[in-house]
């Protein structure tokens, strides 16, 4: 209780560690690691037990300032939810619901085998769009950093990678666009994620102004707002520090709803 000058704490026994103590933020199970999924709800009586959730993409932090009009804010897409081990331990996981396959259209884009050295390259226009469903497994070779750019152009890219020094999947928005309107906007925004048997698995919804992304069997999930130029939609892979390889990735259009 002092307030000011000289405190002291009584303690039973210090314990030595070769590792820093996790924050109880680090230790926290989180249901999604990233800046914009917001009190979500969910369904009772849903049919065969199963649970469904949907989340607000805002943050309290920017909600009044992001720059759109007539409308601020949107909701998740709808996630079907449980429990799963991973990694020897019970996980919430989540993933989309399987009703939104019904937006894909047109033939997908398919590349496996594929190595992806340091740099970027782009994935070409059979690839591109603002509203995309993106299945990617790399496996790990010897590149730090590697994953993929989405709503690319005019000098604006929003990245979705994997860092394997730190043995994080991350989302950084801090060149996707308009991200003047906050300072708390531009973002790296990360969940740990075990690669298995050397490789990385994430699915990718990429919609007009957010991203969200599940990683592994949907332990590890990611929601983002961007607000990119219109006009942006490339896609590209890349890598940093060494290369990566492409087991499969599958890019599908989800192109503009029609009733």
């Amino acid at each position: 209780m002092n307030t000011a000058g000289w405190g002291h704490v009584m303690v039973d026994r210090f314990t030595l560690a070769d590792a820093p103590a996790k924050s109880t933020v680090e230790r926290a199970d989180w249901v999604d690691h990233g800046k914009d999924y917001y009190a979500p709800v969910s369904w009772e009586n849903a049919p065969d037990g199963k649970r469904y959730t949907i989340g607000w993409m805002s943050n309290w932090q920017y909600a009044g300032n992001v720059p759109t009009s007539p409308w601020r804010g949107a909701a998740s897409v709808p996630r079907q939810v449980g429990l799963r081990t991973v990694g020897g331990e019970v996980r919430l996981v989540q993933e989309p619901v399987h009703a939104l396959d019904r937006l894909h259209r047109g033939r997908p884009f398919v590349l496996h085998g594929s190595t992806v050295r340091e740099g970027s390259r782009s994935l070409g226009e059979h690839a591109a769009g603002q509203a995309l469903d993106i299945e990617a497994t790399f496996a790990l070779r010897d590149a730090e950093r590697f994953g993929l750019k989405v709503l690319g152009g005019a000098g604006q890219e929003t990245v979705i990678g994997y860092d394997t020094t730190t043995g994080e999947l991350y989302v950084d928005r801090t060149r996707s666009g308009r991200t003047d309107f906050s300072t708390e906007f531009p973002a790296v925004q990360r969940a740990p994620l075990a690669a298995v048997d050397g490789k990385v698995t994430f699915r990718a919804l990429v919609d007009r102004s957010s991203v969200e992304v599940f990683g592994g069997v949907g332990e590890a999930v990611i929601t983002s707002l961007v607000f990119p130029d219109p006009a942006g939609d490339a896609v590209e892979v890349f890598a940093k520090g060494g290369r990566a390889r492409i087991d499969r990735l599958t890019v599908r259009d989800m192109g503009a709803y029609r009733r």
